[in-house]
């Protein structure tokens, strides 16, 4: 083994970097995750669309930089016991972010369940008042 070639320092670099910038983003948007009361910085929620890139720009950049510390090591065992920690955080970017959508998707469902409950009200409403109308 050795030393780690400069293509790999930088990969490393700019992935802490990124990593960085996106959990700014995180606690911007996303405070009551992190049990905080109000966001730390006041990033505009326009701006969230470019840190969900930014997330999956740091996923390529992972599985890239994965690939080059294997083709380093060149066995798979040493490879897993050594570098774990990023292939689990290259496997959690998928997986956590399906809990995102679902979070959206469970907010859409429930605003979509209101609006039902808002328009059987209304047609109620206007049911009973054609009726009392009648009388």
């Amino acid at each position: 083994m050795g030393q780690r070639t400069v293509l790999g320092k930088v990969l490393d670099f700019s992935l802490l970097g990124m990593t960085a910038v996106y959990f700014i983003g995180f606690l911007s948007f996303h405070p009551q995750s992190l049990f905080l009361v109000d966001s730390l910085f006041d990033i505009p929620h326009e701006y969230e669309i470019y840190f969900d890139i930014l997330l999956w720009a740091i996923f390529a950049l992972l599985i890239v930089d994965l690939y080059f510390k294997y083709r380093e090591i060149n066995n798979y065992k040493l490879f897993l016991k050594k570098h774990w920690h990023d292939i689990v955080m290259l496997a959690l970017i998928p997986f956590l972010t399906a809990f995102k959508f679902a979070k959206i998707s469970v907010s859409l469902v429930k605003t979509i369940k209101a609006s039902k409950s808002g328009f059987k009200v209304f047609q109620k409403a206007k049911k009973a008042s054609k009726h009392l109308k009648s009388e």
